[in-house]
């Protein structure tokens, strides 16, 4: 056995030899970045070896500066363990973010939830009247519940205690419902019998499950208000930011699935007794919550093996909504409490999309539209002429700042803005950044602002080639070289306090090429296929982070966005957790998520030759105008 101490936490703990570094952090519970999922492409996981550090490795000697391979860091990804020793672990290399979405631009709907109190007065059990317990009750509801229920709809639990509840009562109860749509019939269920004197509150938690990020909405289901609200970064977030490297993970680690599931799963725990806590109210008193996420998420949340995701033709194992009991997925809520997925819609457009068109674009018959939400992932939904199309696209981490060179998320330090200024022989690089603070990275919409500014100064051209000619030379000054590339300083070191300042480089530029050409190319080929001109587009939805932060001018500069009217983009915040609540509230709205979901017609991109000629397309930025 090799024994690892881990400061600053001052963690302990013996390891097989060989053993990779990354995995005996994660068993140390000390958190590390690994963006690219552990293979040593992005470069987010530097530790720093106090002593006896392990030779490089040809990722590490791509990533690290000489000063920092001189000084013992290495990428926590790329090394196993082989003997005793000591490692720091910065904050720089630990997940984090200081800002999620919650807000949202929601619509109204009358108040319908699936979980409701039923009050019965029963006559208790005489020589005259030997009717069991269980009849009794049933009997009882029957006169006051249009909906007929059998034996088979109270649980044994809700059976074992109902002699002791009965009693205890006088007879005197309230019978808490669920009721739900299955196979076209109407399935209600006793989820628990109490004193009718016992006001508790009735609760349900809408739950938006991101790749990133994890938001939950405590609801009050008797007068549907919002009581509390929590969110952090998903756990799973250590085994790869993007969709692909947990699918990785799931399949080619042992027990990979079950770590991911308890991973998302101790999350939502944290999310619940926190928004329990702040609202005053006990956990015992959530009897349903309705998720919201991509395929891959909802699979890897139920610990359903998500392999035929993985490999084409990219087939879910389900798609239609679910509900099952809490406990069995580990959720601590209610004893009987239930789990209940809205419908995905393919392999790679998920629950979250049908929730966002559930919020949005409810009406088939509505004037043309188009929302785009951009995540980790990105999917698009054309609404057109009586039609829903939709897609995803491949967009890769980068507008979450993934595999970019000082990318992060909204954290704290990161810069959100980047403007340019040329006036009087003059040029002026300006930055804003969350907490007001020195930089110390780029976030997604600092990215998309940065490219924007540097297109504009033509320190970059159409192609994305960085390095303009005829510069002026207080900008080209400011072109360096760093680990082989060419790259841009937006901040320098002196106004940021790091070495080589706050750079942008070739290979970002790229990735954000890529990013949001993939983007348009799906908007377009949707567009084509529905028959969608740009002038009949009435409004643009941009949902999720996106949508709220990033610049519209910016997008559109970069060709993120087609050739519409800016005044037609409408941020609405995270739209997939508002069509979690509006379900939540209201059967009806569920029943229409799932009318809508079956509706979609789902676009493939892969082997798609019309999307391979728009992304070779939308490569490139546009050109400059005025």
């Amino acid at each position: 056995m090799v024994r690892l101490r881990v400061e600053p936490d001052g963690k302990e703990g013996s390891f097989y030899p060989g053993i990779p570094l990354i995995r005996a952090l994660w068993e140390l519970g000390v958190p590390c970045e690994t963006p690219c999922g552990g293979f040593g492409l992005c470069g987010k996981c530097k530790v720093q070896f106090v002593n006896g550090a392990p030779p490089l490795t040809v990722e590490e000697e791509r990533h690290l500066t000489l000063s920092e391979r001189e000084q013992g860091w290495r990428l926590a990804c790329r090394q196993f363990l082989s003997q005793d020793g000591i490692v720091f672990v910065p904050e720089a290399s630990r997940p984090t973010i200081s800002a999620v979405l919650t807000e949202a631009v929601e619509r109204p709907v009358a108040l319908e939830p699936s979980v409701r109190a039923v009050e019965l007065v029963l006559s208790p059990p005489t020589q005259q009247d030997e009717r069991g317990h269980l009849v009794r009750l049933l009997e009882g509801l029957e006169r006051v519940c249009p909906l007929r229920l059998s034996a088979d709809s109270v649980p044994l639990a809700v059976i074992r205690q109902l002699p002791q509840i009965l009693n205890s009562s006088q007879f005197k109860v309230s019978v808490i419902l669920h009721q739900q749509e299955a196979n076209l019939e109407t399935k209600v269920q006793v989820l628990t019998v109490r004193p009718i004197w016992e006001k508790r509150p009735i609760l349900g938690l809408a739950l938006d499950i991101g790749t990133t990020t994890l938001v939950g909405y405590l609801l009050n289901l008797e007068t549907g208000e919002q009581i509390a609200c929590s969110s952090r970064l998903n756990p799973q977030v250590r085994y790869g930011d993007d969709v692909i490297s947990r699918l990785c993970f799931a399949l080619q680690e042992p027990n990979g699935l079950r770590e991911l599931q308890k991973a998302v799963v101790s999350g939502i725990n944290e999310i619940i007794a926190e928004s329990c806590l702040l609202a005053g109210v006990s956990e015992s008193d959530i009897y349903e919550t309705v998720v919201v996420g991509n395929t891959a998420m909802l699979h890897l949340f139920l610990g359903v093996s998500p392999e035929s995701i993985a490999f084409a033709p990219y087939v879910p194992v389900f798609q239609d909504s679910l509900t099952i009991e809490a406990w069995r997925v580990g959720l601590r809520i209610h004893p009987m409490g239930l789990v209940t997925t809205l419908p995905c819609i393919a392999g790679y457009v998920g629950a979250d999309t049908t929730a966002v068109v559930l919020t949005h674009l409810y009406d088939l018959q509505g004037e043309s539209a188009i929302a785009l939400d951009i995540g980790t992932n990105g999917e698009v939904v054309v609404r057109h002429r009586g039609r829903y199309l939709c897609s995803s696209a491949a967009a890769g981490p980068a507008f979450e700042g993934g595999r970019i060179y000082q990318g992060m998320r909204a954290d704290t330090g990161a810069i959100v803005a980047v403007s340019y200024e040329s006036k009087d022989g003059a040029n002026w690089f300006r930055v804003a950044t969350v907490g007001g603070g020195l930089p110390i990275g780029l976030c997604g919409s600092g990215l998309i602002d940065a490219v924007a500014a540097l297109l504009q100064a033509k320190i970059t051209d159409e192609s994305g080639y960085l390095g303009g000619s005829q510069l002026p030379a207080e900008l080209s000054c400011r072109l360096i070289h760093l680990n082989g590339q060419r790259a841009f300083q937006l901040v320098t070191p002196e106004a940021s306090g790091r070495p080589d300042g706050i750079v942008l480089t070739q290979k970002d530029i790229r990735e954000l090429q890529l990013a949001k050409g993939s983007i348009r190319a799906v908007t377009e080929v949707l567009a084509k296929t529905a028959g969608l001109s740009w002038d009949e587009v009435a409004v643009f939805y941009t949902a999720g982070a996106f949508g709220m932060f990033v610049n519209p001018v910016s997008a559109a500069r970069i060709g993120l966005l087609p050739p519409i009217p800016l005044h037609k983009v409408m941020p609405v915040g995270n739209a997939a957790g508002a069509g979690a609540k509006l379900t939540l509230r209201s059967l009806s709205e569920r029943k229409k998520a799932r009318q809508l979901a079956f509706a979609m017609e789902h676009i493939p991109m892969t082997q798609n030759q019309a999307y391979q000629e728009a992304l070779m397309e939308f490569l490139g930025f546009p050109p400059l105008t005025g």
